[in-house]
């Protein structure tokens, strides 16, 4: 069976594919963001479905089994449709990249066949992204974001305990209520508002989670108070919250530099505060309801360090499994899975790595270093740590791409954490963004460094750890203010390659730890491709590139390459992607026909 999953609607659109036909589980899935470089892409995901198509030697949507798309939210604009005629005639107001006018012609006209086609709970999808891949076969799964589920896994079965949020049924205690309770100001609305008010937009919750790290350097000022009667069975209620935070202060500055003090040190604190309390509650009362000994996280609040951490030592549970791709790029994963298993899928496989990018063709490296005139050779593992080693900063390509908002070696940016300036170097010529925002750190799962106290196996960089106190100075720029850091355990197993690598660097040093940073630059996504990555180089102040054994860095004859120049090129060759896409995947005539009637339908409106 060959099931392919899909996130159509909102932002972070994307696709997965799963096939057990080789007689094994082989899945791959990406986000749109990753092929168009536009960051958490609200687009049609037809770079995604082709992508995926392609990884399984597949040319159309006819070689699918079954096709399961995200139902986002549950009341739509018309019957058949999540983008609607009325949105698209006014081509509704655009956040991001968001074209609900596109993006109907593209649900409209795509070649698939309709009695193939299933739908799945958004809180379903993410609960099934967690628990399938999994190790357990009977564990607890919590899920905490803009809706809120928590549920109990037992083989193949996946079952709702408790689940609200998109407008969809409401369950308590395994039990569908004959009324709906639609509600959104919960915790995750809380932290974003939080956010809000320091200046970034709904996808500022990493932001939030550094700055909270100061706390400690600063006297608490709570700027609002928080409901202690919030709590209803596990439904969380910010309501008046919310509404008593409208005294609560509102950053409208342009130098981020000056968060890192009173009152938004402390804002980011109690908002950290208020959402460790409340998911360590839910954890706790997915206990109680379920009575398993492990629990799945996913959801956006899964990518708290920091909570995960409290929620592996609050110990309530033996053993916890975080998706990585927690937020809303994991949910096409979710819902290939749902599909596989409740449509008599049988076969297991744990995902302990999350590389289900398609890797490279090396062959293209030598094209690659013609067109922007870069010196390229091969390199060891050990040539390439030499270099870290004397304060060299590598982006490094390798293999397939990681699925999820964290770089785990192989579309990272490495360094040398022991260099006190390294942190500021990373953030002002590299990353282009805030100076308090921390780096993590890369190391040997089977040789954890003794100056971390942290899980033994980490290898999603989901977990918070810390520095011991006496030794934060050896690797300054892995350690957070507060002495955490959000460690990557590798093994050979995982990734062979950059365990190697980590090891050189660690036998030429003493020090088996490397900086590992996502490959981008400030306002894109991570690099996919080999290209993508020498425009990247171009860019930014990195010294050299480590693409599937390759070491390449700039000649004389290099070009400079400004944003602005990357951007218009980047558009001309997405835009012409997209059209080809749309001839392959869609019906040529009834996209035609429907654009110019909606075209013509506005011309004369206006």
């Amino acid at each position: 069976m060959i099931v392919l999953g899909l996130k159509c609607y909102s932002h972070d659109t994307g696709a997965a594919i799963i096939s057990d036909e080789s007689g094994e589980l082989r899945t791959h899935a990406i986000s749109e963001a990753r092929l168009n470089r536009r960051k958490h892409s609200f687009t049609y995901p037809l770079m995604a479905i082709d992508y995926c198509l392609k990884a399984m030697n597949l040319r159309s949507l006819d070689d699918i089994d079954l096709i399961c798309f995200d139902r986002h939210m549950e009341s739509w604009p018309e019957p058949g449709s999540q983008f609607g005629y009325s949105n698209a005639l006014r081509r509704h107001h655009p956040r991001y990249d968001d074209n609900h006018r596109w993006n109907y012609l593209v649900e409209q006209s795509l070649k698939l066949d309709k009695a193939k086609v299933r739908w799945i709970n958004h809180i379903d999808a993410h609960a099934a992204s967690a628990y399938y891949v999994s190790p357990f076969d009977d564990a607890a799964i919590l899920i905490a974001e803009g809706g809120t589920g928590i549920y109990h896994g037992t083989g193949t079965d996946l079952n709702i305990v408790d689940r609200i949020g998109y407008l969809s049924d409401t369950y308590r205690d395994g039990e569908k209520l004959p009324k709906r309770r639609d509600h959104f100001v919960n915790s995750s609305f809380f932290y974003d508002k939080v956010s809000e008010n320091l200046g970034y937009d709904i996808f500022g919750a990493g932001q939030t989670m550094a700055l909270a790290g100061y706390g400690h350097l600063f006297e608490a000022e709570n700027s609002f108070s928080v409901d202690p009667d919030r709590f209803d069975d596990f439904i969380i209620n910010h309501d008046k919250t919310i509404h008593g935070m409208t005294n609560a202060p509102v950053y409208d500055g342009d130098d981020s530099e000056k968060l890192v003090g009173n009152p938004w040190v402390s804002l980011a604190r109690q908002a950290q505060d208020t959402l460790e309390e409340d998911v360590l509650y839910l954890a706790w009362l997915a206990k109680k309801k379920t009575h398993a000994k492990k629990i799945c996280l996913a959801g956006g609040a899964a990518l708290n360090c920091i909570i995960n951490r409290k929620i592996i030592e609050s110990g309530p549970f033996l053993d916890v499994y975080i998706q990585p791709a927690a937020s809303d790029e994991g949910i096409p994963l979710g819902c290939a899975l749902s599909g596989y298993y409740t449509g008599g899928g049988e076969l297991r496989r744990e995902m302990n790595d999350a590389y289900l990018g398609r890797p490279n063709d090396p062959g293209n490296l030598k094209d690659v270093a013609g067109k922007w005139q870069l010196s390229a050779k091969p390199a060891s593992p050990k040539e390439v740590a030499e270099m870290l080693a004397a304060g060299k900063i590598i982006g490094r390509v390798a293999g397939g791409s990681e699925y999820g908002p964290r770089a785990l070696g192989n579309r990272s940016i490495l360094a040398d954490p022991r260099p006190q300036e390294m942190k500021n170097k990373l953030n002002t010529q590299i990353k282009h963004r805030e100076g308090f925002r921390p780096f993590a750190p890369s190391c040997l799962e089977d040789r954890p460094p003794p100056f971390f106290n942290s899980p033994r196996r980490s290898p999603f960089m989901v977990i918070a750890g810390s520095a011991h106190q006496s030794d934060r100075e050896k690797v300054p720029a892995v350690t957070h203010a507060d002495g955490t850091c959000r460690i990557q355990t590798v093994s050979r197993d995982q990734n062979a390659d950059y365990y190697e690598l980590i090891e050189a660097f660690g036998d030429l040093t003493d020090c088996y730890v490397l900086v590992n940073t996502s490959f981008n630059d400030r306002e894109e996504p991570i690099v996919e491709t080999y290209d993508d990555a020498a425009s990247c180089f171009l860019r930014t102040g990195l010294d050299a590139l480590y693409m599937d054994g390759v070491l390449m860095e700039k000649t004389n004859e290099t070009p400079v390459l400004t944003p602005t120049d990357n951007n218009a090129t980047t558009a001309a060759r997405v835009e012409q992607v997209y059209s080809d896409l749309i001839e392959h995947y869609c019906d040529v005539d009834v996209y035609v026909n429907l654009a110019t009637r909606l075209n013509e339908e506005e011309s004369h409106s206006g």
